[in-house]
């Protein structure tokens, strides 16, 4: 007979997909009539962009376009130009198991990309990009609960944040955005978006959220004179999700992934200077997490038959917490021999992040690479990147040793030329995701009674037993075949310490 009667029910987050895959990017571009001959190549840059995923019969289906974006310096007036080109990608993943209630999680990465330039108007283009995959579910874990009276079970108090809500929506942010204060936009060099969640109310089995759009855009003002700028704009969004489980007690983790945009300049009825057109495709996903105290059966054992417990690992989660953590990195980026004259734009390549816990909490840290368009002394382009290290110690997270949808965004940079040779740079830097615990404990998880097996009956009703220091009560009770609690109030012991003393043993 196995014991094993009322439901206690476990929930947490299981990874049943990690993987990743090295996308190629390879091009070969004729500029456009009306783009100028090349002079000299300054960046050519990789932007993955997603737009499906689909997992069905055990396959995860990615589709999207690779942005192939090439600055570059006009060979008549030494102005900097852009040329870009989409080169469509296509990548499956195999699943083991077919989850029911599911989240996609995916980044990318630019790993190289080498530009040769065939002749003034032609180039030639191999670049790579790493796709990374993660689908996780709910896994749901049963704990042990004894309901025989004849079981002795030992106990262990534990706290958990169990997972009672994950959800995932995608939806499109579309704004028309009027840049009449600004000077005229006459060419898109470069561009980025990234989102945040600012706010989210549970209501119901819903979920309110609340959030920014964060879109930079460096162009060219003037064709003719080669004049640039820079311009940021922030886009509020709100969507209501439907999300099972979640409610006011839970602590809500977020992701909000950008999984792709797109920019056009449109023609303003009101305006000489055109409308920016901004569609970004936003990813929002939710792990919803309710702290409760529990229990784990540890030992057990039968005062009337022989038994068998069977232990098993149990994984939990016993504290989660949300992070958004802002911060500012300070960075002195020695140029080498080039000469500053003037800084035209800075903005963050990739940043990293890992983490580790450490006695003062999550310690965070990686390598954010950093890009300066700037001109020269003889008023020449420059395209420099550096690279620099950066750390965090996440605040109150002494006592979490990993993260959920860890993530990390430049969200703003100052800078200032201290010479001509060297650029101070105010990077502010936020991380967000969730901190928590996990922990492993050995537990039972079930055990198996023979009635057939009846344990051989004491003729003595009580006994006389010396305990030393070393033992504990459960250890003797076990021992013995009989109850703790018989042993605790025949004794006066108030809890599990003994002593060095003689106890009396009653029998069941």
């Amino acid at each position: 007979m196995e014991l094993n009667q009322e439901k206690r029910i476990l929930r947490a987050p299981r990874t049943v997909l990690d993987s990743v895959a090295e996308q190629l990017a390879d091009a070969d571009i004729t500029l456009p009539d009306y783009c100028p001959n090349i002079e000299k190549i300054l960046k050519c840059t990789l932007t993955p962009k997603i737009q499906s995923r689909t997992l069905s019969g055990g396959q995860l289906q990615i589709e999207g376009i690779c942005v192939i974006n090439v600055l570059y310096v006009d060979e008549e007036k030494k102005s900097i130009r852009c040329s870009e080109q989409n080169v469509s990608f296509s990548q499956s993943f195999s699943l083991k198991d077919s989850p029911e209630n599911y989240v996609i999680l995916t980044k990318t990465k630019s790993e190289y990309i080498n530009c040769r330039a065939l002749s003034p108007r032609r180039l030639v283009i191999h670049g790579a990009f790493s796709l990374y995959a993660k689908v996780i579910d709910v896994k749901e874990t049963e704990l042990f609960t004894p309901e025989n009276s004849a079981l002795e079970v030992r106990k262990k108090q534990i706290t958990c944040a169990d997972l009672k809500s994950l959800c995932q929506e995608q939806f499109t942010v579309s704004e028309e955005i009027s840049a009449a204060d600004k000077p005229a936009i006459e060419a898109l060099l470069y561009s980025s978006v990234s989102a945040g969640i600012t706010d989210c109310k549970a209501v119901a089995g819903k979920l309110m959220v609340s959030g920014e759009l964060s879109l930079k855009i460096f162009y060219l003002s003037d064709i003719e004179s080669g004049q640039t700028e820079k311009t940021e704009y922030i886009v509020p969004f709100s969507q209501v999700i439907d999300c099972e489980g979640a409610g006011d007690g839970n602590q809500s983790v977020f992701d909000c992934e950008v999984l792709s945009y797109d920019i056009r300049l449109k023609n303003d009825v009101l305006s000489e200077k055109p409308l920016i057109s901004l569609d970004a495709k936003i990813c929002v996903t939710e792990e919803g997490f309710f702290s409760r105290d529990e229990y784990l059966v540890t030992d057990a054992f039968s005062t009337m038959y022989a038994c068998t417990p069977y232990l098993e690992t149990i994984n939990v989660i016993s504290g989660a917490l949300p992070v958004n953590e802002g911060f500012i990195e300070k960075i002195n980026a020695k140029i080498g021999n080039d000469k500053i004259a003037k800084l035209l734009d800075i903005y963050p390549g990739h940043i990293s992040l890992d983490y580790a816990p450490s006695a003062e909490g999550l310690r965070c840290g990686g390598k954010i690479n950093i890009c300066i368009i700037a001109l020269s002394e003889d008023g020449s382009p420059l395209f420099i990147e550096r690279t620099f290290d950066y750390s965090r110690v996440l605040s109150d997270t002494a006592d979490c040793n990993a993260m959920i949808f860890p993530s990390v965004k430049m969200t703003g940079v100052s800078y200032r030329l201290a010479d001509d040779n060297s650029v101070e740079l105010r990077c502010e830097l936020k991380i967000t995701g969730g901190a928590v615990k996990n922990e492993a404990f050995r537990a039972v998880g079930g055990v198996n009674i023979n009635e057939d097996c009846p344990l051989a009956a004491d003729d003595c009703a009580l006994s006389l037993y010396y305990a030393d220091e070393t033992e504990s009560l459960w250890d003797i009770a076990k021992s013995h075949k009989t109850a703790v609690d018989l042993i605790r109030t025949e004794n006066g012991l108030e809890d599990e310490a003994v002593l060095p003393r003689m106890l009396l043993i009653p029998k069941i």
